[in-house]
């Protein structure tokens, strides 16, 4: 009995930290735009201001500072999009999981030229939006992260019972051995910071709704030899 009650006590302190942890992201998101927009409008306007009479050093660091705000905004709606896994999006509909992937494939084959391939994608009910935002920023994450003349992925599902196993492989620049457990951290990028302009927040985002779900992703990879995520989807939502 006493044991039981342990349970249930951890599990109430469980639920209720993981409550304020979402409450927090989401209202200090939200108090920080508005002082980041503001510098960003002030900046525009003093160096509206200044003209034709800004000193060429004055306006390279006017146009840092405008960069750094609108990361840093950026930032913030990623941290603000990553609290909001558990709560939004929770419609529940038929998906066509072949025809999801054509269609968030759709902007990247004409910005990026990338040549989409499919085997055996299944149709299931589950959350539509959640899945779609899966397979949008691993899609992204591919085009992002390849130098080949022409980016390619292959995406493939395997019926395994009571869940399907999804496999996203890319000819891009890989990850490196010692990367490989970094990946999924929030703004974690190969790049430095001030060079890159991925936030490093997409594949965070990709393992809590994958995990949200109950399912579990992985990153199969070699520096220069390409990257497959795979990742559980179960058939049906409980």
């Amino acid at each position: 009995m006493n044991q039981e009650l342990e349970q249930s006590s951890c599990q109430e302190q469980l639920a209720r930290l993981k409550q304020e942890y979402e409450e927090f992201a989401y209202i200090v998101s939200h108090d920080l735009k508005a002082p980041l927009r503001a510098i960003c409008n002030l900046s525009g306007w003093i160096s509206e201001d200044l003209d034709q009479n800004i000193d060429p050093d004055i306006a390279h660091n006017i146009k840092l500072l405008q960069n750094r705000a609108e990361r840093m905004e950026r930032m913030i709606n990623a941290v603000l999009s990553f609290s909001r896994v558990n709560r939004m999006e929770l419609d529940i509909r038929p998906v066509d999981t072949g025809a999801v992937a054509r269609e968030v494939a759709a902007p990247f084959m004409q910005s990026h030229g990338l040549r989409l391939t499919l085997e055996d994608m299944p149709s299931l009910t589950t959350y539509g939006k959640k899945f779609e935002t899966v397979l949008a920023k691993l899609l992204q994450n591919a085009v992002t992260f390849n130098d080949a003349e022409v980016p390619e992925v292959h995406l493939t599902a395997t019926d395994q019972g009571a869940y399907y196993t999804f496999k996203v492989t890319d000819n891009g620049i890989g990850i490196s051995e010692d990367a490989k457990h970094k990946v999924f951290n929030l703004f974690y990028t190969v790049q430095p910071k001030d060079e890159e302009e991925n936030l490093g927040a997409g594949l965070t985002i990709v393992r809590k709704i994958v995990q949200f779900v109950g399912g579990t992703i992985e990153a199969q990879s070699n520096a220069g030899k390409g990257t497959t995520f795979q990742f559980t989807w179960p058939k049906h939502i409980v």
